[in-house]
């Protein structure tokens, strides 16, 4: 599974979970409301960005829905500074 299809799967399962419009799910990730469609559309992304989405999602995942396999969940201890 590639980056993007991890950022992509975890914004759906967030955002379904909470029931969040993706523009919202984009906006709390990356403070653009059409990033997460852009990113669908083959866009590209920083590698901090990525990092920091990935610990958002981390750090913010609904106590009630288990992390989904196959996509290691990150710590703030795994991210450098």
């Amino acid at each position: 599974m590639t980056g993007r299809e991890k950022i992509l799967r975890l914004a759906g399962l967030y955002g379904d979970a909470l029931g969040l419009e993706r523009t919202t799910v984009s906006w709390r990730l990356f403070q653009d409301t059409n990033k997460l469609d852009a990113l669908e559309g083959g866009r590209d992304l920083f590698l901090g960005r990525y990092e920091s989405a990935m610990l958002f999602f981390s750090q913010n995942w609904p106590a009630h829905l288990s992390w989904p396999a196959g996509i290691e969940r990150p710590t703030l201890e795994a991210i450098p500074a």
